[in-house]
């Protein structure tokens, strides 16, 4: 399979990463996690990096977000999450939150404005995106999977490649879901593709 926008040999990944690592996905902004309910609506239609983050979730761990969660409203949740203190601390299947170094309104400040469900003063909202931690590593930094404006596509970009880009150079929040929501039957679900031999 095609990787999308990664350059080099392909680290070790889980193959639930794997497979959204497809240059056959296309970013579509208004894809919310409502209408790219699986990976075959996503392939057809397009999605954004919070429906991507609902799909990883849903095969990683087996448990399925309230559809109607967008970033607001899982950056938020502390119900189902869990903060992760730093960037050091991070795993597979972790969400980490980014958006511009100065925002309009601090995240706890924020107070939104909805027309129906959509959130009207998204631009206000300082958190504008999210990428999953994939567990690899590649010259000691964390690898995520995004879905990317930049790329038209998911894509695998190092942690600090994300401060290249205004609209992605701070990290407002690490988020990792709680356990008593993982795969209730057999065990963990997080594990390494070993690197390919020979």
């Amino acid at each position: 399979m095609p990787i999308a926008t990664w350059e080099g040999e392909v680290p070790a990944l889980n193959e639930v990463f794997l497979r959204y690592l497809d240059p056959a996905f296309r970013y579509v902004r208004s894809q919310i996690p409502a209408r790219a309910r699986s990976r075959e609506d996503a392939l057809r239609e397009g999605l954004n990096c919070v429906a991507l983050a609902h799909l990883v979730t849903r095969d990683l761990f087996g448990y399925t977000l309230p559809a109607w969660y967008q970033s607001l409203e899982l950056v938020r949740d502390l119900a189902h999450f869990e903060a992760v203190p730093d960037q050091h601390s991070m795993q597979a299947g972790d969400l980490v939150w980014l958006g511009p170094d100065q925002p309009l309104v601090s995240l706890d400040e924020f107070v939104p404005r909805y027309g129906g469900d959509e959130l009207l003063n998204f631009s206000d909202f300082p958190v504008n995106h999210v990428a999953i931690c994939t567990g690899a590593r590649a010259d000691g930094d964390h690898l995520l999977l995004h879905a990317s404006t930049v790329d038209g596509t998911n894509a695998l970009w190092p942690l600090r490649r994300f401060g290249n880009y205004a609209r992605y150079r701070r990290m407002y929040a690490i988020r990792r879901l709680r356990p008593e929501f993982r795969y209730p039957g057999d065990g963990p679900a997080v594990q390494a593709r070993p690197p390919a031999t020979g």
